[in-house]
């Protein structure tokens, strides 16, 4: 039956909002509502005022979201993520320092958690960037379960970017996810020419690193 919405590709899949982006969304407003916080929803290609000025989380596909694409640009300069060639191959790769994290979909996929302030007193941007929307869910229900271990590791208004893995989501949905590593120094460092040159290129690209467990 014709719903008269446009239909979808594989390839251009990732540019909608899904299921799980949503239910994302209603994991953080919770913890909204917790804060006694007003929360405002905005579409990523609305034109916004700068981050800083308050509180701001973050949550897609920087492949295909553009605010957090500005984000992880401005404050994540250690990350690159590969756009993919014509036919979408490679598309999400995250290269961090010289370490480059493809995914296997529905095996192995992977997802940035980050929260970062611009400047001395700022408001924090919480970041979810993820290679798949069931990422995206994973990473915030992380970040709900564990803000208490994040507090106290990185302080209150510490600034922090992990990545974790999600294993097996076609069995097992955003439930197993593996913390990979802390990779906030490299990630908000400027790359060296050494890392740039070893970055993928469009359709290619070195094979991801496997990292040990540390599944949460």
């Amino acid at each position: 039956m014709d719903t008269g919405q446009p239909r979808r590709t594989n390839r251009d899949e990732h540019l909608h909002p899904t299921r799980l982006d949503a239910l994302a969304l209603l994991g953080l407003a919770a913890v909204v509502e917790n804060c006694r916080a007003h929360p405002e929803v905005a579409p990523h290609d609305t034109g916004l005022q700068g981050f800083g000025a308050r509180t701001e989380v973050c949550v897609g596909d920087p492949t295909a979201h553009r605010r957090l694409a500005a984000h992880l640009a401005t404050l994540l300069p250690g990350v690159a993520v590969h756009p993919g060639d014509a036919t979408g191959a490679d598309r999400g790769t995250f290269t961090i320092g010289s370490t480059a994290y493809r995914m296997e979909p529905g095996a192995v996929e992977y997802v940035l958690l980050a929260r970062l302030t611009a400047a001395e007193g700022g408001r924090p941007v919480f970041l979810a960037a993820g290679q798949r929307p069931v990422t995206h869910r994973a990473a915030v229900r992380h970040l709900v379960r564990n803000h208490p271990q994040l507090a106290r590791k990185y302080g209150v208004d510490g600034r922090f970017c992990v990545l974790l893995k999600v294993v097996n989501s076609q069995a097992y949905g955003p439930d197993v996810v593996e913390v990979v590593a802390d990779v906030t120094r490299t990630a908000t460092a400027p790359p060296s020419p050494g890392d740039i040159a070893r970055r993928p290129e469009r359709g290619g690209g070195a094979r991801p690193k496997r990292p040990g467990p540390g599944r949460t």
